[in-house]
């Protein structure tokens, strides 16, 4: 499975709705939410463009660029949006084992810290 099918999962799952709702043409707001959601994902952390996204939803990749938009709007104003979009997030790093380079040298210092606190006792 690729990491585009896995996000799919992720929000299928974190939205209450079938991969096949997700993929499909309905205007039904909160679909197009979780829609929404696997765009912005895809295209943060996937690094995929708007014609890639476009073509795998087998929609325009002008849409897709309307929709980034939008989810930037939603991110803003909308909390309940945020939190999901937030834990659609966290769950597919978690899935690919992303790792957050700025994270990982905060926790390299800290334990090296650590390390010269316990050899100086």
């Amino acid at each position: 499975m690729d990491n585009l099918e896995t996000i799919k999962k992720t929000a299928s799952l974190v939205n209450n709705i079938s991969i096949k709702e997700l993929e499909s043409k309905t205007r039904l707001r909160y679909i197009v939410d979780a829609r929404r959601m696997v765009f912005a994902v895809a295209r943060t952390l996937l690094g995929m463009s708007y014609l890639q996204i476009a073509k795998r939803f087998n929609m325009n990749h002008a849409s897709i660029i309307h929709h980034v938009k939008q989810h930037k709007n939603f991110i803003k104003y909308d909390v309940f949006y945020t939190e999901k979009y937030n834990t659609i997030l966290e769950l597919f790093k978690n899935e690919i084992g992303f790792v957050n380079t700025n994270e990982l040298i905060e926790e390299i210092k800290r334990l090296k810290q650590e390390l010269k606190t316990n050899n100086n006792e």
